[in-house]
């Protein structure tokens, strides 16, 4: 498994992705998530300015390991406008994300909400039935979509039994399973508990905090069991279920998050690679 990192912790200080790829190469970093948002929404980006932001990988030797798709509204609700334009911008971001080399894009928040209008029933059918024709859509792209669990009641994937059966039920053969450690923390969900998601990982977040909030901490600050959760996604064979898609097994760092105020991002990232030096030397960018 190789080491990466999201360009996030740098976009919530300020620093655009254009720019934030000099950093991440100065660091040592060869594999990066691109955050869909802010200076990375490829819907604010114009053709010119998603060519150069390519250009710079290319030219810089990174590889554009997955893209955080953050979508403007709820993939589960009843409202099928609202729905479409969710759809819209994850097409936009896969597009974006094949002009970048990358093959994998990631659907965050949960897979959607229920909400008062709309029970968890409902909720369930309708991000099943989006999950599967953006799938289908995508399979016009050498191109995975993975899913994230968010650590919430209310979200459609909350843990990994909801995960699993989401993956089941869409069915699809380019969908698998990004794990977010520090989300497992929070759902105190052991290390064992990912053997029911074997040969369906295909990307990893290392993330950590204090077990009850989403917070993004420096690596080894908060509770989570990172060289752990870690190891056992090698022992379940994360990167040969990688290989069998000709793609490399990352876990990218995920620091920060949007809204809080960080003075110095690159001490996020030098004392979290500190800290995976010293515990999880097996991980290497």
């Amino acid at each position: 498994m190789r080491l990466g990192i999201n360009n996030s912790i740098w976009e919530i200080t300020g620093i655009g992705l254009y720019k934030s790829l000099d950093k991440i190469k100065s660091l040592g970093f060869k594999y990066v998530d691109v955050l869909a948002y802010g200076s990375g929404n490829p819907r604010t980006l114009n053709r010119d300015e998603r060519r150069k932001i390519a250009r710079k990988f290319q030219g810089l030797g990174l590889t554009s390991s997955g893209m955080v798709m953050l979508v403007p509204g709820n993939i589960a609700s009843n409202d099928a406008k609202e729905r479409e334009t969710c759809l819209s911008y994850l097409k936009s971001c896969t597009e974006f994300q094949a002009e970048l080399g990358g093959k994998q894009v990631l659907l965050g928040f949960g897979g959607g909400w229920k909400t008062l209008e709309t029970s968890r029933e409902e909720a369930w059918v309708n991000a099943v039935n989006f999950i599967k024709d953006y799938c289908e859509w995508l399979s016009n792209f050498d191109i995975f979509l993975t899913l994230e669990l968010d650590p919430s009641v209310y979200y459609v994937i909350n843990d990994t039994t909801s995960m699993a059966k989401m993956i089941e039920d869409v069915d699809a053969p380019n969908l698998f399973a990004n794990i977010d450690i520090g989300h497992l923390a929070i759902t105190r969900e052991p290390p064992r508990t990912l053997e029911k998601l074997k040969d369906r990982v295909l990307h990893v977040h290392i993330s950590d905090n204090d077990g009850k909030t989403h917070a993004n901490w420096i690596i080894g600050r908060g509770v989570t069991r990172v060289p752990d959760y870690l190891r056992k996604l090698i022992e379940i064979g994360i990167d040969e279920t990688c290989a069998r898609y000709n793609e490399t097994a990352v876990a990218s760092l995920e620091l920060g998050e949007i809204g809080q105020k960080i003075q110095d991002p690159d001490l996020y990232v030098r004392e979290s690679l500190k800290y995976l030096s010293n515990n999880v030397p097996e991980i290497t960018k």
